[in-house]
């Protein structure tokens, strides 16, 4: 079972081999919702800041919500030279503010973790009138294994863990995004969300690859010794075809105005 409480504990990992998002996908939502300077944007889940650090530095003013005081501490600390950026250790449904303040609420593969029929109804009464929804996922992990290198990976995850082989069709990718399209609209409040793809290769080495394996939070919901198991046969099988592995990525943006 996975736990969003592991992230406290994984940050150097997630932060160096997570494939983070196109800059594409952030002028997106810059343009979609007319931000600016003037602005005042709320990130639900921020992680190590991998979404986080294209509003930082651009300047515009973020709060960041994350539950692991830990990773709370790696974000004032990564941003400390910013002044539009504050980090709370906060989930959103414990986040209590006025509503109607922000222009921009926007949550990168972490919205899962809100149930939608409390995550949407709050974020529409968070945001001001014309505010934007933005919700974006990485599918490149749950979908089916694209490659010949990935889906021999996905053999030794079988042989020790096949609790873990829980990939997706692209029938059932097409039915999740059906899903969360029909999440956005909880109780009529959003209408019309706008949908992006975006999709390119990222080159690991073996050593990022198997911090990208540790960085998942249901890897950690088998015991120490199968999943050092499973890490030293994947090392050895990158390192036997090359040292390098291509992963296909894959993201999913969906936004939505008040």
């Amino acid at each position: 079972m996975e736990n969003k409480h592991v992230f406290n504990d994984i940050i150097s990992d997630y932060a160096i081999a997570r494939p983070g998002y196109p800059t594409e996908l952030f002028r997106d939502i810059v343009e979609y919702s007319m931000v600016t300077s003037d602005s005042s944007v709320l990130e639900i889940g921020s992680g190590p800041g991998q979404a986080t650090d294209y509003f930082v530095k651009n300047g515009y003013p973020i709060t960041g919500l994350e539950l692991g005081e830990n990773q709370v501490e790696y974000l004032l600390d990564k941003y400390c030279t910013y002044e539009n950026f504050n980090a709370l250790p906060l989930s959103f449904e414990d986040f209590h503010t006025k509503p109607e303040i922000y222009n921009l609420i926007f949550s990168a593969t972490a919205f899962h973790w809100v149930k939608p029929e409390v995550g949407y109804p709050k974020g529409y009464n968070l945001l001001k009138k014309n505010g934007v929804m933005a919700v974006f996922w990485h599918l490149g992990s749950i979908i089916e294994p694209k490659t010949e290198m990935q889906d021999q990976i996905r053999k030794i995850y079988r042989k020790y863990a096949p609790e873990l082989d829980d990939y997706i069709s692209l029938d059932e990718a097409e039915d999740l995004h059906k899903l969360r399209i029909s999440q956005i609209q909880t109780n009529n409040l959003f209408s019309n969300p706008v949908h992006k793809v975006y999709r390119w290769n990222d080159e690991y080495t073996t050593d990022r690859y198997l911090r990208l394996m540790n960085s998942y939070s249901d890897f950690h919901s088998i015991d120490k010794d199968k999943r050092k198991a499973i890490l030293d046969e994947v090392r050895d099988y990158i390192d036997s075809n090359g040292a390098n592995i291509t992963v296909p990525q894959e993201v999913r943006l969906y936004m939505a105005r008040k």
